[in-house]
C-alpha cells in the first residue's frame, strides 16, 4: 500500500484558515444571547473554536462554548452519542448552535450528531451551522463553511501538534 502525501496544517497554516473562515463565514445572527458553539473534537478543534468565539463576541458578550468528544475510528460512537445526549438540557438553552471542527475526514461524526441534534434536540436544519477548517472532499456530510479541501484518497490530513496516535494505524 502507498503511503499517503500528508496535508499537513501548520501553525501559520491554521491561523490563515481561521482567518479566512472569519472573513467568509456570515455571523449576523451568531447573538451570543442566544448562539453556543459545539466544539467538535476538543482534543482538535479547541484552538479554532476558541477564536471563533472571541471574534464574534458582541458587545463584550463572548459566544459560549460546549465541548462534544467524538469517537475516534476504531471507537464506537453510541457511547459519545449518549453522552452529548445528557448534554440536551444545557445546549437547548440556546436558539442557534454553530459546530465547529479542525478537520472533517469521513464525516460520520457530523452525521451522527445532526441526527441528535435535529431529531433528539429538535433544532430545524436552518439553525445548526457546521464549520470546518479542512474537510474532504469526500465526506458524507458536507460543512456550511470550510476553510479548505483536500482528497483523503491521496492526502492524510495531520496537524502540527499531533503525535503517534494509535487509533490512526
Amino acid at each position: 500500500m502507498k503511503k499517503k502525501k500528508l496535508f499537513f496544517i501548520s501553525r501559520e497554516k491554521e491561523w490563515e484558515l481561521i482567518q479566512q473562515i472569519l472573513t467568509n463565514v456570515d455571523n449576523r445572527d451568531f447573538d451570543p444571547d442566544d448562539t453556543c458553539i459545539l466544539m467538535v473534537s476538543p482534543d482538535y478543534s479547541a484552538t479554532f473554536a476558541m477564536v471563533l468565539s472571541h471574534a464574534w463576541s458582541f458587545k463584550g458578550r463572548i459566544i459560549p462554548i460546549i465541548p462534544v468528544d467524538v469517537p475516534y475510528p476504531t471507537e464506537n460512537y453510541l457511547t459519545f452519542k449518549d453522552k452529548f445526549l445528557g448534554q440536551k438540557e444545557y445546549v437547548k438553552k440556546y436558539k442557534k448552535l454553530i459546530c465547529v471542527e479542525a478537520g472533517i475526514i469521513r464525516g460520520s461524526n457530523w452525521a451522527w450528531l445532526l441526527d441528535v441534534i435535529t431529531q433528539d434536540f429538535g433544532y430545524n436544519r436552518k439553525d445548526v451551522t457546521l464549520v470546518a477548517m479542512c474537510e474532504n472532499l469526500h465526506s458524507k456530510v458536507r460543512s456550511d463553511y470550510v476553510g479548505e479541501y483536500y482528497d483523503n484518497d491521496f492526502e492524510e490530513l495531520t496537524f502540527y501538534f499531533e503525535k503517534f496516535n494509535k487509533n490512526w494505524i
